[in-house]
């Protein structure tokens, strides 16, 4: 079978193009692509993967908690298993905590929608470094595929897999943050000043900095630790007088504990910037939500020592780190008034994006609160707060984060591929996610507080059959919540085939710059983005016009003159 070119002189001399061709072209557009576009589908295609992956082992481990002598069947089978090897247990924990930490809280946020809408937002046509993108992206799918394979290899083997897969993700992100903060510092437009930037664009960029200080260090540990393992040196095996399971401790969390605030990070930066646009208003006290940001960044970076209270720390430190992470509830406080005074007389809507940005809200104020009854120190010291902390966790990271990353994929759909999702089937996924999630984790914090209450009277932690109901009840909501994620899927592979198409540039009518039609900035007609060169930028990032004018927004690239001339027209 032979396809033929349509365009051109060789589409008029009917030249045929073979396999060779094809298989050339399709490597050059995506396996070898240093556009940032492309690149950042890629890494929204694998946190996609990804997360459908962690999932199924979510749900594969609840089941196993709730039947552990499940019936015959691939699936009985495979719980059975886990409970007769306790190895395969931890090492699907850690492969599912794995799989939704790096490649998707970490790269969806900041790499996929990062590398496809920075530099659009700030006027520039490509990143500062395509080639640091490309090797970035191929460095990251490498580390997801080894961190995958390390759970079919032995103990031994598997740990030393993963953790050379956690150094080539950190050699990924350090490039990665590298290119943003070039971009960002070097790549701007005219007229986009700093105060001009959208709050998106700060957070990726204090994020890059962040990433930058954490991956360093990690990947330098893994380094050493790989020494250990495979040229029988001594870095972490005591020889220089400390313990070696403190000293890797320490090095671990000056990554994990910013971690968090690294996943985090690009969803408060896309959360401000959506409720803006949904709410048809400014960011309420915008230049204190980018102080907010730098907040967190730089406290984030501080605190790694409040998890390591019980290593021999000098007595002075743990209070200095109590007060760091205590201190951190002031730029959260100050992110979560804005998001409120944003919204506050504000013309909301109310389609499937904006619906999950007041998700993320709920849940994040949600796990806030949990998060000051963990500042009690004996709720560690009892087992069943274990629930109660897993529930916290998940709720306040890992929930929240995805919510900011289905708010954006709505939003921005139509840009990164000009057709809309489903927004009946998006609204349904939407309200089974957000109750089957609170069913979920709710219940842990309650488990976690009954059992702590039970211990504390001597009982038998797990004596009673409160707790295996709610552990029921637990596994029958994640099983409703985790067959919602099938109408995403459903809608999203629908619509990418045959969904609505957009042909406005603007649909959502919105001020910032990736949505700015060719025209504005070039004489070009056929609907792409403007060549940078031609972007001049005259405004902030969230400019509403609110006199009832022709439309209620000004977008950053339409000139003063422009804007006094509809006035007049309107006058007149």
């Amino acid at each position: 079978m032979a396809y033929y070119e349509s365009g051109g002189n060789a589409g008029r001399e009917g030249r045929p193009v073979g396999w060779p061709a094809i298989l050339r072209g399709f490597a050059g557009r995506y396996l070898f692509s240093k556009e940032h576009k492309t690149i950042g589908l890629q890494y929204l295609g694998l946190a996609l993967l990804c997360v459908f992956l962690g999932m199924a082992m979510s749900l594969l481990l609840r089941v196993h908690m709730a039947w552990p002598n499940a019936g015959g069947g691939l699936l009985g089978g495979a719980i059975r298993g886990l409970g007769d090897s306790p190895e395969r247990y931890a090492a699907l924990m850690l492969l599912h905590g794995s799989l939704m930490v790096f490649f998707v809280l970490t790269a969806a946020p900041q790499a996929g929608f990062g590398n496809y809408l920075l530099p659009l937002q700030i006027g520039a046509s490509e990143m500062a470094f395509p080639w640091l993108s490309a090797a970035a992206l191929w460095l990251t799918v490498a580390s997801a595929t080894l961190m995958t394979g390390a759970f079919f290899a032995t103990p031994d083997a598997g740990v030393k897999l993963w953790v050379a897969s956690v150094a080539i993700f950190s050699l990924a992100a350090l490039l990665g943050a590298i290119n943003f903060c070039v971009t960002t510092i070097d790549l701007r437009a005219k007229g986009m000043t700093l105060p001009r930037l959208p709050v998106t664009v700060w957070a990726w960029f204090i994020n890059a900095i962040l990433s930058l200080l954490i991956f360093s260090i990690v990947l330098a540990a893994c380094a050493l630790l790989l020494a250990d393992g495979f040229l029988g040196t001594e870095f972490f095996r005591g020889a220089f007088g400390a313990s070696p399971a403190v000293s890797w401790q320490r090095l671990f969390w000056f990554f994990a504990q910013a971690e968090v605030y690294v996943a985090m990070l690009p969803c408060f930066g896309m959360i401000t910037h959506l409720l803006a646009m949904g709410a048809r208003r400014p960011v309420w006290r915008e230049g204190a939500v980018v102080l907010a940001l730098c907040a967190v960044g730089l406290v984030g970076f501080c605190i790694w020592g409040q998890h390591m209270f019980a290593t021999g720390m000098d007595p002075g430190k743990p209070l200095m780190f109590g007060v760091l992470a205590a201190s951190l509830g002031l730029p959260a406080g100050v992110l979560v008034v804005s998001w409120f005074g944003t919204l506050w007389n504000g013309r909301m809507r109310l389609e499937t994006s904006w619906l999950f940005a007041l998700g993320f809200i709920s849940l994040f104020l949600s796990g806030g609160f949990s998060g000051i009854i963990l500042a009690r120190r004996d709720i560690y010291s009892l087992r069943g707060g274990n629930d109660f902390v897993s529930g916290h966790y998940h709720l306040v990271m890992g929930v929240t984060a995805t919510f900011a990353i289905l708010a954006a994929l709505y939003f921005w759909f139509p840009r990164l591929f000009e057709r809309r999702l489903n927004e009946g089937l998006g609204k349904l996924h939407f309200w089974l996610t957000f109750a089957g999630v609170y069913c979920v984790f709710m219940p842990m914090h309650w488990m976690g507080l009954l059992e702590r209450g039970r211990a504390g009277a001597g009982l038998a932690y797990g004596g009673g059959g409160q707790a295996g109901g709610w552990s029921l009840f637990i596994s029958g909501a994640a099983l409703v919540t985790v067959a919602a994620q099938g109408i995403f899927l459903v809608n999203l592979v629908g619509s990418l085939w045959r969904g609505e198409r957009v042909y406005v540039c603007n649909p959502w009518k919105v001020t910032t710059l990736e949505w700015m039609p060719a025209t504005a900035g070039a004489s070009q007609q056929n609907g792409e983005h403007a060549d940078s060169s031609a972007v001049v930028v005259h405004r902030g990032a969230y400019e509403f016009d609110e006199s009832g004018n022709v439309d209620d927004y000004i977008p950053q690239y339409v000139s003063p003159e422009r804007v006094a001339a509809q006035h007049a027209a309107k006058i007149r």
